[in-house]
């Protein structure tokens, strides 16, 4: 390691110990001497701590000069370096740093104190713009706070720096390790655009809100994708995280930009099958059975799906369907169920003609007579007119509508309650009997037609179908409509 002087610690603060104490000068001069200049170079190569007391820190750190200085052109060096305000926890900052297109070569990273030298082992290539990125992982030392957002700049080897920019939103429930990755397919083959084995062309990790802005890019035709890092090795991988897929590959020409790009990492439809679907259900007293309904639930729609959750799988299906009943005592009328069995212990459970609004209804599992010995009952009230609204707007497509759009809209308090609908011969939609509260609207083109949504798939290569969310929660009050919604495809 190279001691630079202005690199050297200051006594104040890393003082050196007094070392009179262990060793006499007077009898072992050259040792003492050895000793002194063996303490410089470990307490210059330690890492460095912040000065301990003081407030709480609670500000995030703050870079306060970059070399090369953004948007420098004809630049001729194999290095750029960082000041910060504050100590910065290096390992943050090593996962933190992209510089894309990656140089060829190894990174390292020298550090002095607050300051941070970024060297490459090759040299860059020539006439090439560079966009270097700081991740919002970054932390400092004293409290771990964190960049508030990605933080970027771009430098150029040749007389000028691209202008090329791509940006857009990502859906997902968790946007902390979300990135996006960008290849530029110009002389590729169709092996290299696989995101689980070749690390893409640009890396930009998205903002706390979803949004991101690919800035500084060359013309050119990409293939981009969004991934949630959770190992933080910029490559998809699909045992630990997950991926969004667009509708097609974006060219992109000196004189435009590519915006309103959508990404959809999270899941709207409930999966009934998943581990976790029947975490918070209700529990009878004895803990025999569990359920999405509450003892007494009012202002259920009036084609409302309920599950059950039953803890002896001893029990037969038969048994229980055949003494499941759903009454409406004062109509004098028994509704006909449909009994669906996601699972040997897990049962959806509807209706096949709506509820009637406004009635009282008694659920009962009726067990007594079967060696369990048990009755399971129920209390359930359907909601009145004044308990639902409407849902309307319209589809609009210059081009015409190519293929059937199938309209999804889920209560975002409720995971039970939804509502869908498909789109071909109009474009004007409306949702009846919604009960109160907010939703999500969500809307996609079904090019094959079969009522789910194709996600696609990232090698081989296959593009999802083109999906919108409508950009404000939509809040259902009973008896009012919500009108003018319009989704733009």
């Amino acid at each position: 390691m190279t001691l630079k002087k202005k690199y050297l610690i200051p006594k104040t603060q890393y003082p050196i110990p007094n070392t009179q104490y262990l060793i006499p000068n007077t009898q072992y001069p050259i040792l003492y001497s050895f000793l002194i200049i063996l303490t410089i170079f470990i307490s210059s190569c330690a890492n460095q701590l912040p000065p301990s007391g003081g407030d709480d820190d609670k500000a995030p750190p703050k870079i306060l000069s970059i070399t090369p200085k953004p948007n420098t052109v004809n630049f001729k060096g194999n290095k750029i370096s960082f000041r910060f305000d504050e100590y910065v926890d290096r390992r943050s900052f090593q996962e933190s740093f992209f510089i894309s297109p990656k140089p060829k070569g190894e990174i390292m990273f020298d550090w002095s104190g607050k300051e941070v030298e970024v060297e490459f082992s090759k040299a860059l290539d020539k006439n090439k713009t560079y966009l270097v990125i700081i991740g919002k992982d970054l932390r400092d030392v004293r409290g771990s706070n964190t960049l508030e957002s990605p933080l970027s700049f771009a430098f150029s080897t040749g007389s000028k720096i691209d202008e090329g920019n791509i940006s857009g939103l990502v859906f997902s429930n968790n946007n902390d390790r979300v990135k996006i990755l960008a290849y530029l397919k110009e002389g590729k083959s169709a092996e290299s655009l696989n995101p689980e084995k070749t690390i893409p062309d640009y890396i930009l990790q998205v903002s706390p809100d979803g949004s991101f802005e690919l800035q500084n890019l060359p013309p050119g035709s990409y293939r981009i994708f969004a991934i949630s890092d959770e190992d933080r090795n910029n490559l998809f991988d699909k045992d630990l995280d997950k991926i969004g897929i667009l509708s097609d590959d974006y060219k992109l020409t000196a004189d435009t930009t590519i915006s309103n790009l959508s990404f959809l990492l999270k899941d709207f439809e409930i999966n009934k099958n998943a581990v976790d679907f029947s975490k918070g259900f209700n529990a009878d007293s004895i803990n025999y059975i569990s359920s999405s309904i509450s003892e007494d639930e009012k202002n259920i729609p009036p084609d409302y799906r309920m599950y059950f959750n039953f803890r002896n799988n001893d029990l037969s299906k038969s048994d229980i369907v055949n003494n499941f009943t759903i009454t409406d005592s004062a109509a004098n009328k028994s509704y006909r169920l449909v009994f669906n069995w996601i699972s040997d212990s897990l049962l959806e459970v509807f209706p096949t003609e709506k509820f009637a609004l406004s009635s009282k209804l008694k659920l009962k599992l009726d067990l007594f007579n079967t060696a369990e010995k048990y009755i399971y009952e129920r209390n359930l009230s359907v909601g009145g007119n004044n308990s639902f609204g409407k849902v309307s707007g319209k589809i609009i497509s210059e081009e015409g509508l190519v293929s059937p759009v199938y309209l999804k809209l889920y209560n975002i308090d409720n995971k039970f309650i939804s509502y869908s609908q498909r789109i071909a011969d109009s474009t004007d939609f409306i949702f009846q009997e919604v009960p109160e509260g907010n939703y999500i609207l969500f809307a996609f083109a079904d090019e094959n037609d079969d009522g789910k949504y194709d996600r696609g798939n990232y090698f081989p290569f296959q593009p999802a179908e083109k999906f919108l969310i409508y950009e404000k929660e939509l809040k259902v009050k009973g008896g009012w409509n919500v009108e003018n919604v319009f989704l733009k495809f």
